[in-house]
């Protein structure tokens, strides 16, 4: 697919039209349009790819999102502006809590975590994605900090894209909780202790959806307990998962010192992993 100027207009403009008919909302479209151009011109690519700053033509499957983000954004000005991604977490670097977004993804992308930067359009590097990371502190990561949120980046990318699909209630609150946690680490009203509970429902509902498609989930909070039932319909734990961060209960929210920030990281993260496990069960 290569599209010079005009065809490429054309072509966005009868898709936003399309869209506008089917009562597509405006925050929706960019998404949906990038989604229907490819499968018109049956190629993938990028949903989003912040490689690509300079609108260059002919369109590509490659810099598409970039063309028809850009186009949103001059025809419909401020009622455009969203963050298009689907979810994001926490990093703890040289003491600092930054957090990382996660990227919509489609087709196939080669997924790295390095302080270099990288011309190739098809590389999708975790360390570009980690927002106002001074570039004195990226040039500072090690090999093993760079090993590390390469790891927990692409956990998270599997784990967004099953909620995304599935859709049902309980995933659908589980996607609130990935952001509420996060903001609590990450924002300007930090509270570490509420944090790792919005993050321990994050597993929580997970593994309820697990069970519910087998009996009622018991309406507890022990991460423990809901695996152990889990397991009874087949799902097989990682040995690695580290079980014993979630030794607090529904009072830790009242108690916002309880957990320190570094902490609530660890358990943002194993919560991530858990539910990557179960979705994969599932």
């Amino acid at each position: 697919m290569e599209l010079n100027r005009e065809v490429f207009e054309d072509t966005i403009v009868q898709t936003d039209s399309a869209l506008a008919k089917a009562k597509i909302p405006i925050l929706a479209r960019p998404i949906q349009a990038i989604i229907a151009i490819f499968k018109k011109y049956n190629v993938s690519g990028p949903i989003s790819n912040p490689s690509i700053s300079k609108l260059e033509f002919p369109v590509g499957p490659l810099n598409l999102c970039v063309h028809i983000n850009s186009w949103y954004e001059g025809q419909y000005g401020n009622k455009i502006k969203i963050d298009p991604s689907p979810g994001r977490f926490p990093l703890v670097i040289e003491g600092a809590t930054y957090q990382c977004r996660i990227p919509l993804v489609s087709g196939t992308a080669l997924i790295l975590s390095s302080k270099s930067e990288f011309k190739d359009k098809q590389i999708l590097n975790a360390i570009d994605h980690i927002t106002d990371l001074p570039k004195i502190v990226r040039a500072r990561l090690s090999g093993e900090s760079e090993n590390y949120i390469q790891s927990i980046f692409c956990t998270c990318i599997e784990v967004s894209k099953e909620l995304s699909a599935r859709r049902t209630p309980l995933h659908e609150s589980s996607q609130s909780d990935i952001l509420i946690g996060n903001n609590l680490l990450c924002g300007h009203n930090i509270n570490a202790s509420m944090s790792a509970w919005h993050s321990l429902q994050l597993a929580e509902k997970v593994l309820k959806q697990y069970i519910s498609e087998h009996e009622e989930p018991p309406h507890i909070h022990d991460i423990k307990k809901l695996i152990k039932l889990a397991k009874k319909y087949g799902y097989t734990p990682d040995n690695s998962l580290n079980l014993s961060l979630f030794n607090f209960g529904a009072k830790t929210r009242y108690k916002p010192k309880q957990i320190s920030v570094e902490q609530a990281v660890k358990i943002n993260h194993e919560a991530w992993r858990i539910s990557f496990n179960v979705l994969k069960h599932a």
